[in-house]
């Protein structure tokens, strides 16, 4: 075959493409690996919510597409056979899950498992979104498992890389029903995003609060059912969410979340456990060593660079990708924070100790920060930041308070698990201070890299002398920081001195 012409990433493979892989033809299916691995990496991402099992589904449905290739009598219907099949195998590793046996641990500590890495961030960090659209994909954290697939589907639907007739053929339904599928799920999306808005607005609506007083800070459906209600019947939770634009207005020329640059490798692995993912594999004449030698020759191609909102390939045949280090994929605003000097200082002058009458912690220099300490808010005196029922709350701790109360005030900053010039914060037990849906919590660390971003924070001067500010690692621009209720968030910076006080504490020694 002659020279198989370039496709970028939205470009959808011709039939002439899809002849020649089948042929065997090992330009033609690079090319073909390399435009449909993004497609097939963002349907399984999203449609197991970026559970650790969606490598294992891709390479999965890679795997057997490419295998099944030779037999595929209509080129034509590449797509929406391809899109099948990683349907499909989404649908076995649920049943899977659902079928195996249950622990035989008490609830408490079943609940107690640190919740899974979600393609949501994922989607955020790697595409730097804002505004609607960081929104609309924090909205999908909402939804219930079986919601997903058909909003995998339409979402890249909406995005332009899919039609309706490759949506519906996947779902193994007829067009007209497909859209009813389709609308039900669209419906439950724009009502996660007006629970996302209302959630987010400072202040906060204050009947809301109370309705939260129960919530494990954790989405799920039936939280946004519940809490849906209230937006539609609340004024002013309604006015925030009154300028919402349709989904589908935002989802226009959405970029794909790029695939893991060692996705490939973890492919090779599998097909032929003995080869080089560097590329040097002999031919094989069956499907496997087919496959493993393709993917020994992607596996070896240069990295490319993630921008907001676009990908360019380096080099000639590179595959669509990212690399791993956090530097790369970060917004540029992260990045330039990350090149500070390797003290993680904040001042060097250190806080003035307390005078008060009450027996307290006294301040402690904040030229490092690493030891155990409490923090002391600057503009709420008495008030700590501390633990209750596993969330973050500025709660009020003195000499008198009980041992349980000092503790839970009490934490020891680390090396930042995602940052060496940045803080993780640890309680007693081992737990960390993390973000989830922007709600302060306390989780044991699961290991994933989302986690480790979650709960790294990076310090910044404070409000006063000496007090410090602690800025989300993997949300530059947000801090932890205290609302009119007591609870803490990381919210958006605000120029404003009552933002400012909120987000600034006095590094002060432990109670404990």
């Amino acid at each position: 075959m002659g020279r198989v012409r370039s496709q970028d990433v939205r470009e959808r493979p011709d039939v002439e493409l899809v002849v020649a892989a089948r042929a065997g033809d090992p330009e033609a299916l690079e090319h073909l690996v390399r435009s449909c691995l993004p497609l097939v990496y963002n349907i399984v991402g999203r449609a197991l919510d970026g559970h650790s099992d969606v490598d294992d589904v891709v390479q999965d449905a890679m795997l057997r597409a490419l295998d099944g290739l030779p037999g595929l009598e209509d080129p034509e219907r590449f797509r929406s056979w391809l899109v099948a099949i990683a349907v499909r195998q989404v649908r076995d590793r649920w049943r899977g899950r659902q079928t195996r046996p249950q622990s035989d641990l008490p609830d408490e500590a079943v609940q107690e498992v640190a919740p899974e890495a979600d393609f949501a961030d994922l989607a955020i960090l790697r595409l730097a979104l804002s505004g609607q659209r960081r929104e609309a994909v924090e909205a999908t954290r909402w939804l219930e498992d079986e919601e997903r697939e058909v909003l995998s589907l339409w979402w890249l639907e909406a995005a332009g890389e899919l039609t309706r007739a490759e949506l519906a053929a996947a779902c193994e339904l007829a067009p007209q029903h497909a859209a009813v599928r389709v609308q039900r799920v669209k419906e439950r999306l724009e009502s996660g995003r007006s629970v996302v808005r209302a959630l987010a607005a400072s202040p906060r609506c204050a009947e809301l609060d109370a309705e939260l007083t129960s919530w494990d800070g954790r989405p799920n459906a039936r939280w946004r059912k519940r809490l849906a209600r209230h937006v539609r019947d609340c004024p002013q939770c309604l006015f925030n969410t009154s300028e919402l634009v349709p989904a589908e207005g935002l989802l226009g020329g959405f970029a794909l979340v790029p695939v893991p640059i060692g996705l490939a490798g973890l492919l090779l692995a599998k097909s032929m456990p003995s080869a080089s993912a560097a590329g040097g594999v002999a031919h094989a004449p069956g499907g496997a060593g087919r496959v493993g030698h393709l993917l020994g020759k992607l596996a070896a191609k240069p990295v490319v660079t993630l921008t907001a909102g676009a990908v360019a390939l380096a080099g000639g045949g590179a595959l669509y990708a990212y690399t791993r280090s956090d530097a790369s994929v970060r917004p540029p605003a992260a990045q330039a924070q990350v090149q500070t000097p390797a003290s993680p200082a904040v001042s060097s002058a250190p806080p003035t100790p307390t005078t008060s009458a009450t027996p307290s912690p006294t301040p402690t220099a904040v030229s490092t920060l690493l030891g155990r300490h409490a923090l002391r808010s600057v503009d709420q005196p008495g008030r700590y930041v501390q633990e209750a029922d596993r969330l973050g709350v500025l709660g009020p701790v003195a000499a008198t308070s009980s041992g349980l109360a000092k503790q839970e005030a009490t934490f020891r900053f680390v090396t930042g698990l995602a940052d060496s010039h940045c803080y993780s914060i640890e309680d007693a037990s081992g737990r960390y201070l993390r973000h989830y849906a922007f709600r302060i919590r306390l989780d044991a660390n699961d290991g994933s890299a989302v986690f480790q971003k979650d709960a790294t924070f990076c310090a910044r001067p404070g409000s006063t002398d000496g007090s410090v500010s602690l800025e989300s690692y993997n949300y530059p621009g947000r801090y932890l920081r205290y609302r009119d209720n007591l609870e803490l968030w990381v919210d958006p910076a605000q120029n404003t001195a009552a933002f400012r006080a909120s987000c600034s504490f006095t590094v002060v020694a432990p109670w404990t």
